[in-house]
């Protein structure tokens, strides 16, 4: 009986994640859905996430090798008029074209309202769907559902397609509204070791399996660049670890005074690539730990290789450095040559966008071309200056080990006293003075 009673106990805990899985479906909307008035265990909210369900999974192709595909199922629940926002998703994608250009796309968006006690169903026109720039590197996909009312629920789909595997896009598990499921699913092929970080103070369930999986993709044979117009068809045969994460009935979070980034609190998982390990190949490790993390951001072209260069400002400096004799006074005047210009054009970013050189010939650029630039006349002038990595406030805490923590950078001085930090993208700020954006717990300083 004992034995009996193991292996069922071992079926269920095996099985029920499928089950679960299987409740939440878009299209199974039930009348006493729509007739509930309230949250059951929130009567203030005005809306509330039912179930969000993510996949990311990677495909194969010759041309663009793995590549990521994220999916995303949810079903909401609106309460009251203030909900309404709720009806409205925007997706933000990447669009700079370095071959990580995302695509964006939308499909089973329906409205369900409960007129004379039977189930309207109100689907998304695709003219109803537009794009949205938001810089030169970012756009967003914004699309609102149709016939919304108080009581209605909302579902969708979307899928976002990238040719990068470097970062799985952060899954939240909370929100400001209740959330009552949300599961995310990692299916990662054996070529990839990623890390992974938990915010908040629910800790989601994780189940996790190997399975053997084959991919068929089309092989044309080239040479010298050029690809003959015979084809074949390949199948990579792997081992992919699906993992599965799934929080329950979590409370609304609400944002609050004196809270730098709310999000720095909320239930989440965040994943980095650590390692690659192709077949044939050494092992390749990315950001396993800080020290890794800041060597790999120092060896981009767009940081060491900029922080170092040199020709273009020394003429200037020797100029203005004629009547700087003290340490004050070096900071003092380079400082203010970089504020007085240089001017910021908006966009953050450890990485050069024009290059220091480009950014000092005309005159604007962006964080990291302006305070990298502001290191290297520091360094001339004899000062011992160098780079530290920090996070905004809107990009939240770096607390974990990833080059996606970080998203700009200032220069800092070391003294006998000392560090003196510095940011020169704001015209009126000072030594030590840094603007609010980046007063943001610690940095990371890359000498």
């Amino acid at each position: 009986m004992k034995i009996i009673k193991l292996f069922t106990l071992s079926a269920i805990l095996l099985f029920s994640p499928k089950i679960i899985s299987q409740e939440f479906k878009l299209g199974k909307v039930t009348v006493a859905e729509l007739e509930q008035k309230v949250h059951p265990k929130d009567s203030s909210a005005v809306a509330a996430i039912l179930f969000e369900k993510g996949q990311n999974v990677f495909d194969y192709d010759q041309d663009n090798g793995f590549t990521m595909q994220l999916e995303v199922t949810a079903k909401i629940k609106i309460y009251k008029k203030e909900g309404y926002d709720w009806a409205t998703k925007k997706i933000r994608y990447y669009i700079a074209g370095n071959g990580s250009k995302e695509k964006v796309l939308i499909s089973d968006a329906t409205t369900y309202n409960l007129v004379n006690g039977k189930i309207e169903k109100t689907k998304l026109k695709g003219e109803a769907e537009f794009d949205e720039a938001i810089n030169k590197y970012w756009a967003q996909k914004v699309f609102t559902m149709p016939n919304v009312k108080e009581g209605s629920i909302v579902e969708f789909k979307y899928i976002i397609k990238n040719n990068s595997i470097g970062s799985p896009r952060d899954w939240n598990f909370q929100s400001t509204i209740p959330v009552n499921y949300s599961e995310f699913k990692m299916y990662v092929p054996e070529y990839f070791v990623y890390n992974r970080n938990f915010k908040g103070y629910v800790s989601p369930k994780i189940i996790e399996e190997k399975n053997n999986r084959s991919i068929q993709y089309t092989y044309r044979e080239g040479r010298n660049g050029v690809v003959s117009g015979s084809a074949s068809q390949e199948k990579l045969d792997f081992v992919e670890t699906r993992t599965a994460y799934i929080a329950e009935n979590l409370p609304a979070l609400k944002d609050e005074n004196y809270v730098n980034n709310i999000d720095n609190y909320t239930v989440s998982l965040s994943q980095e690539l650590s390692m690659t390990k192709y077949p044939n190949s050494p092992f390749k490790t990315f950001s396993t730990d800080w020290n890794s993390v800041v060597k790999t951001i120092y060896d981009y072209d767009d940081f060491g290789p900029e922080l170092n260069k040199t020709g273009y400002f020394e003429e200037d400096l020797k100029k203005l450095l004629v009547d700087s004799k003290t340490q004050e006074e070096k900071i003092w005047t380079i400082f203010n040559h970089v504020k007085s210009n240089v001017k910021w054009n908006n966009y953050f970013g450890y990485g050069c966008d024009n290059g220091v050189k480009k950014a000092y010939k005309e005159k604007t650029g962006n964080i990291a071309d302006i305070n990298l630039m502001l290191t290297a006349m520091l360094r001339y002038s004899g000062l011992t200056a160098n780079p530290v990595l920090v996070s905004t406030r809107s990009n939240g805490i770096a607390l974990f080990p990833n080059r996606t923590a970080f998203n700009y950078v200032i220069a800092a001085v070391e003294t006998p006293n000392g560090y003196i930090l510095l940011d020169a993208s704001e015209k009126f700020s000072t030594p030590n003075i840094l603007p609010l954006r980046v007063l943001n717990w610690s940095g990371r300083l890359i000498r």
